[in-house]
């Protein structure tokens, strides 16, 4: 193998010189150029190099993205309880939490669903305004009022459901919803 600094046998050729700028001269040169991590990068290496890491940045985000979409949601929280009202005796109350709404579906003998949305909520108690409610006498006494939750741990709240003609409250836990 002929290296840079050895000279070339010497012939009477005019264009004969004593070291080689040919393909093995070019070629050590970009083995030189690679290996060397100190020298410093032409503009279209770095321009490779930006392109390259964009791209592979642009991949990163579009799988993440992909399987984020893919991946079955989690179901929302789900709670279930027994409201009262100044007796022992009492109603069952599902209650699922949404993004800033609540759902709460009364069960017999006071049938019906009320829908409220988030006014306002911290760490220690929400407030939810109760919408106009779908059906049964026991949702229809609680037009204009609110439901009040108040979280004690991740899977045990305190709810009131509380209007000008009514107050009824109970413990709720959190459980997962039947199918």
């Amino acid at each position: 193998m002929l290296m840079r600094s050895q000279p070339l046998p010497h012939t009477n050729d005019s264009n004969s010189r004593p070291f080689s700028d040919g393909p093995i001269d070019s070629m050590s040169h970009a083995v030189a150029a690679s290996a060397d991590p100190a020298a410093p990068l032409s503009p279209c290496s770095k321009l490779a190099k930006w392109t390259q890491l964009k791209t592979w940045t642009a991949l990163m985000l579009l799988g993440i993205s992909a399987s984020a979409l893919c991946a079955p949601k989690a179901p929302a929280p789900f709670f279930d309880g027994v409201l009262h009202a100044r007796s022992p005796h009492g109603v069952y109350t599902e209650i699922r939490f949404e993004p800033h709404r609540l759902v709460a579906q009364v069960h017999g003998p006071h049938i019906c669903v009320l829908h409220a949305h988030l006014v306002h909520g911290n760490p220690h108690t929400s407030h939810y305004a109760i919408e106009t409610p779908q059906g049964g006498h026991f949702c229809d006494e609680l037009v204009d009022g609110e439901i009040v939750i108040r979280p004690h741990s991740p899977i045990d709240v305190m709810a009131e459901f509380k209007s000008p003609r009514m107050r009824w409250s109970g413990e709720f836990h959190r459980s997962m919803p039947e199918r």
